[in-house]
């Protein structure tokens, strides 16, 4: 027969610890938010073209994590691997801004280092421009604004939802996603 040792009950310092690393477990998982962001219709007011264009980055690479600041890994726009699809006419500028104001955005959710495929060229009148794009397969994005050098100027994020950057490619260009 074997020797049976009695169930010994939580001491209160146990109690206590779990306690705590409960809450902070709790913490962890619920702080680390990126925030909701949309852009303010002045921030696009002084768009002059929009563009679809095709983005051939082959380098882009994925980050491990949002949470931290990656700022210093965004890789610069590249010109020379910028293909233009279409150019919307530009009495459709003012609704596509629209749209995109309505659009809600993870701020600053480093899921890329860069933008690749296809994407939407929002270019101001001195040459600075955004670059939007989405992935499907992997509900990820690049949204950021740079310089007309091609310089990094901000990361913004990316869709919180695919289908928002969808209706927006399907509405405004012949090109459509399926």
């Amino acid at each position: 027969m074997r020797n049976k040792q009695p169930i010994k009950s939580i001491t209160p310092l146990a109690k206590t610890a779990l306690t705590v690393v409960l809450i902070g477990l709790c913490f962890a998982l619920t702080a680390c938010d990126p925030g909701h962001y949309r852009f303010d219709h002045e921030y696009l007011a002084d768009i002059a073209s929009v563009e679809l264009v095709y983005y051939d980055n082959p380098d882009q690479r994925h980050f491990l994590s949002w949470v931290p600041d990656h700022s210093d890994d965004l890789k610069p726009f590249d010109e020379s691997r910028l293909r233009v699809l279409e150019t919307l006419d530009e009495n459709a500028i003012p609704d596509l801004t629209d749209t995109l104001c309505e659009c809600l955005i993870l701020r600053a959710y480093y899921a890329y280092d860069s933008p690749n495929g296809l994407c939407i060229k929002l270019s101001y009148s001195d040459g600075n421009f955004i670059i939007v794009s989405s992935d499907y397969e992997s509900y990820a994005g690049y949204i950021g604004k740079f310089y007309a050098n091609g310089a990094v100027a901000e990361f913004i994020g990316c869709f919180c939802d695919w289908i928002d950057y969808k209706t927006l490619v399907n509405n405004y260009f012949q090109t459509k996603i399926r």
